[in-house]
């Protein structure tokens, strides 16, 4: 599959515990790709991001120049997937009201995924309006719908009658996804701070949804803080090298 021509130049990635920004290569300019990550206590704090921001500035000047595609990768705030249908008859705040938390001043976005399905998240409004006072045309999606556009792509659909888990750590988070018959029918992050803790939401989520196989995620170039171990009795059917992030985000893009 050719790589879509339209990827971010600038990627800031926002967990629970860390802000990250990736600047992919670029060959016409002959700069080198370039990643940092700054520690946060409180994400979503206008002034947690400003400092990581300032400090990420302060280490690499060439962020200071203008860009016109800057993608926010919201890699672990709780989502719920909900039919296209549902979406354009404006009840997507009804129903993800049900299942997510939307405080006052959250704004609630949805992304479209394959299988005419929307992935509904909320983001404070105010660290999206302090992310554009650096970058104005910056747009936020979450790490579930880039996931599950590049399984949809690379990975053959499972039968009617067998299911998959899908696991990939970056970071301090372990992101789990589940697969029936090619639709998404589970999506859960949990922050981990060691191997255990892998290993449990691992299991505990294997022994609820009972899938028939597990298949593990990397991504290219990225290197997780903590890997995926090896559990008793819970094998590892298949693992997946997905493409480099700024290609599986354009990739959900086209």
């Amino acid at each position: 599959m050719p790589i879509p021509a339209n990827p971010p130049e600038l990627i800031i990635s926002l967990s629970s515990d860390r802000v990250r920004l990736q600047l992919p290569e670029q060959q016409e300019n002959g700069k080198p790709a370039w990643t940092s990550s700054f520690p946060v206590k409180g994400i979503f704090a206008d002034n947690q991001i400003s400092n990581a921001l300032d400090a990420a500035l302060a280490q690499n000047p060439s962020l200071m120049d203008q860009f016109k595609d800057v993608a926010i990768l919201v890699v672990d705030r709780p989502n719920v997937c909900i039919p296209q249908f549902y979406a354009d008859q404006d009840k997507l705040p009804e129903i993800a009201g049900r299942y997510l938390k939307v405080r006052a001043g959250d704004t609630l976005s949805a992304d479209a995924i394959p299988g005419d399905t929307v992935v509904a998240y909320s983001v404070p409004a105010g660290t999206i309006n302090v992310l554009r006072e650096y970058y104005a045309g910056a747009d936020h999606l979450h790490m579930t719908s880039v996931l599950w556009t590049a399984i949809h792509q690379l990975v053959t659909p499972s039968g009617t009658d067998s299911s998959r888990l899908f696991f990939l750590t970056t970071g301090n988070t372990l992101l789990i996804i589940g697969e029936t018959a090619g639709k998404l029918t589970f999506s859960r992050s949990f922050f981990v701070q060691d191997q255990s803790d892998i290993a449990y939401y691992a299991l505990a989520c294997s022994r609820m949804l009972k899938p028939t196989e597990h298949w593990l995620l990397t991504i290219k170039d990225e290197r997780p803080s903590l890997a995926f171990p090896q559990i008793e009795y819970f094998n590892l059917h298949h693992q997946v090298e997905l493409p480099e992030l700024h290609t599986l985000i354009a990739r959900h893009r086209s």
